[in-house]
């Protein structure tokens, strides 16, 4: 395997209770200490969970489990030392999920729990995210395939939470980004484009999408890079070139930090190393 794979086991009470018995499994290239809970379903076909009914909609969309249960597997993840990562898209799912991980996390504890997506946070919720120092994992290129209907599915009110990435990375200091593939297309740089730029492949709309809550480059490279390491527990061995640290890294044919961001998307990989070992070259 030339790659490196942090990996999460689903949650559920069995899986929970099997893997945590068993403890961390580390190699070199495969690390397995976190699970993966699922809280809630999509925004488009309308399953995330809202704590109002859908703007276009007589539904509130629904939790993949109870409360109670979701309590019951973070209270469990809690007693071990895996991590706990939690996919939350609609408001009403966020606001369970924080209120659930803050019962939990013990103040000044270094468990780096997170929220997958971060899709729609209700405005008195988003100081959660610094106050139980939880990580906003979050995946741009969600807001620009969204934006042609989200406003459609939330209202324009809502809309202000909603792919809110400079306000989480405010909160909390830090955003793991990432591309959310099979979902979404795995190439970095449409993540990094549409984090900075809020713009599809067309260059649309012309000021870019709710364009207040675009990053700098620099933070989306850190995203990328040295806080998606820090959200793996990894920022000491990867995530930047440093002496000392994994030989893993990627030479690219352009200056992302520098390029006009109509160029971002067609940057290409010049070579990878990972562990010293070149795996590509064009």
């Amino acid at each position: 395997m030339k790659f490196r794979d942090y990996a999460m086991i689903l949650g559920n009470p069995q899986n929970i209770s099997s893997f945590i018995a068993q403890g961390f499994y580390e190699t070199d290239r495969l690390e397995i200490k976190s699970f993966k809970l699922l809280a809630d379903g999509a925004l488009g076909s309308r399953g995330a969970c809202l704590l109002a009914h859908y703007h276009d909609a007589a539904t509130h969309g629904f939790l993949l489990h109870s409360p109670e249960e979701y309590e019951n597997m973070i209270k469990a993840i809690a007693a071990s030392n895996f991590q706990a990562n939690t996919h939350a898209i609609g408001d009403s799912a966020n606001r369970i999920i924080l209120d659930i991980y803050g019962k939990y996390l013990q103040p000044h504890t270094d468990r780096r729990w997170r929220i997958e997506h971060a899709q729609i946070i209700s405005p008195v919720d988003f100081d959660k995210f610094r106050k139980f120092q939880i990580i906003p994992s979050v995946q741009p290129t969600h807001a620009t395939s969204d934006m042609y209907w989200a406003k459609d599915r939330l209202g324009e009110e809502r809309m202000k939470g909603a792919y809110a990435y400079k306000h989480l990375l405010k909160e909390y200091g830090k955003l793991a980004l990432g591309s959310d593939f099979p979902v979404e297309h795995f190439n970095p740089m449409y993540g990094f484009h549409a984090a900075v730029a809020r713009v599809d492949k067309k260059g649309y709309p012309d000021q870019g999408f709710q364009i207040q809550d675009a990053i700098s480059r620099e933070d989306a490279l850190r995203g990328m890079t040295i806080w998606a390491a820090y959200s793996c527990f990894q920022e000491k061995k990867r995530g930047s070139i440093e002496a000392g640290k994994d030989a893993d890294f990627v030479i690219l044919e352009q200056d992302i930090l520098k390029i006009p961001n109509e160029q971002l998307r067609n940057v290409k990989t010049t070579r990878t190393v990972i562990a010293g070992e070149t795996v590509f070259t064009r």
